[in-house]
């Protein structure tokens, strides 16, 4: 069984009422809007199932009414919601520090085969230091207990306009990055990353602050970006964004073991349903920008300059996350190795000089 992961601070909407959940009775809430894929896809999803399956009903809240981007954690722990549909792990930093690896470059994955992997990573009995395996080390450790939401779609790079054929189209540019490990993925790159929410990211391309983001293609419906994108760099993925649906220790025991049996079993079917329907938004997204003009290229059509670039980028990726993680504590190495079976597992290839790299 897959377990925790959440606690969220309370940033409560300004007149919002809470009634205080029972055992069956329970808060499940999103930082993001209805039209995102993870609430209006999966949230919504995964409740109306639980609900039909048991006793228990939920009070549902989106939209940052009870948690923010972020502070889905502490709202968790502190109680004002039981439920975290999604947790965005890569915004709770330093808290959940190997859930990133979904985020490392890899070629020929979409949101169902990295949402496969994400599973068998969560469920491996794997020891990645001491007696801790990745479910321990991330989420039960932490009083929570967790499930994949399904992952994002490919993220890939666009921009505005500016056509990206060689590394010197990407030195110095401005780009959008929404995680550490965009961060380092697009200064690998050569480019500029601004680090800013996806909310904000619309008007900074309108104002001319950054002239392209790093981002999957199905998520441009939620902010609309296809408003503003033109160009797509496609076939690599600069990773594949991870999170989890959550929950506490404490609202867990309340349920009966029938429930949580019926809960594990319905948030795992959830997980791969959303993530068939992002690859599908992709794929929608995709077709209705390039019917408005928008140009997508796929990596193998690029000069070989370009796609050497691109490649020695992400092997470096992977190498800097890990060090970086390592120099901290934690055992970024052991499940760098783990995730690549994973993906490899499923089909999907990792960057030139990674696997190399991990036998050292």
């Amino acid at each position: 069984m897959l377990k925790p992961i959440a606690t969220a601070a309370v940033t409560a909407a300004m007149l919002t009422v809470v009634v205080p959940a029972q055992a069956k009775d329970l808060i499940i809430a999103a930082s993001l809007p209805k039209a995102h894929f993870w609430v209006g896809g999966h949230m919504e999803l995964f409740a109306d199932e639980i609900e039909a399956a048991t006793n228990i009903r939920f009070q549902r809240f989106d939209a940052g009414a009870l948690t923010g981007v972020g502070r889905e954690m502490d709202a968790l722990t502190g109680g004002s919601i039981d439920v975290a549909a999604p947790l965005l792990a890569p915004y709770h930093e330093g808290r959940f520090p190997l859930s990133d690896v979904t985020q490392l470059p890899t070629y020929g994955t979409n949101a169902v085969m990295v949402t496969k992997a994400f599973l068998k990573l969560m469920d491996s009995d794997f020891k990645l230091k001491g007696d801790d395996n990745f479910l321990s080390y991330e989420i039960t450790s932490k009083g929570l207990l967790a499930w994949p939401v399904g992952t994002t779609g490919a993220y890939v790079i666009s921009t505005t306009g500016k056509e990206l054929r060689s590394p010197d189209d990407l030195r110095g540019l401005p780009l959008r990055a929404g995680s550490a490990l965009h961060t380092i993925v697009l200064e690998q790159l050569g480019a500029t990353p601004v680090t800013m929410p996806s909310s904000q990211a619309y008007e900074a391309m309108s104002r001319g602050t950054v002239d392209g983001l790093v981002s999957s293609i199905g998520d441009w419906k939620s902010y609309s970006f296809q408003e503003l994108l033109k160009y797509t760099i496609s076939g690599v993925s600069l990773g594949n964004w991870g999170s989890y649906l959550a929950t506490t220790n404490e609202v867990w025991n309340k349920l009966s073991e029938q429930d949580r049996k019926t809960w594990d079993g319905i948030a795992r079917k959830a997980a791969l349903s959303n993530a068939a329907a992002i690859d599908k938004q992709d794929t929608d997204v995709r077709v209705a920008a390039e019917a408005a003009g928008s140009k997508f290229v796929d990596i193998s059509e690029l000069p070989d300059a370009m796609q050497e670039h691109v490649a020695k980028a992400g092997a470096n990726t992977w190498i800097r996350w890990i060090e970086q993680t390592e120099a901290k504590g934690h055992p970024a190495k052991a499940t760098a190795k783990l995730w690549v079976e994973l993906i490899q597992e499923q089909g999907g290839r990792v960057p030139q000089g990674v696997s190399e790299y991990l036998e050292k």
